[in-house]
């Protein structure tokens, strides 16, 4: 089990970039992210909220930032960030 505090809004920034139902899928596939929009949309912020709220996921080791995908700003997972957010939602 991972030890790493999160906000409630960070808890819910990370349930955005899943794409699976559990924690051996989302590691296989190594597709886990989540945009500014899809934050946005999700918290009610605006892009500096939402800036500040990736700063603080990649302090904490869970994912990085990367705006060069031609798609946006894009916030992708660690396995540390996969295994915090499944670590919480199991023991939901």
């Amino acid at each position: 089990m991972t030890t790493v505090s999160l906000t409630a809004n960070e808890t819910a920034a990370l349930k955005v970039c899943l794409n699976y139902d559990t924690r051996a899928e989302q590691h296989s596939d190594n597709y886990s992210n989540g945009g500014h929009a899809e934050f946005k949309a999700e918290l009610g912020w605006n892009d500096k909220q939402v800036a500040a709220l990736i700063g603080s996921l990649e302090a904490k080791g869970l994912g990085y930032g990367d705006d060069n995908e031609g798609n946006g700003h894009i916030f992708w997972l660690s396995d540390l960030g996969v295994d915090t957010i499944f670590d919480i939602l199991e023991a939901a």
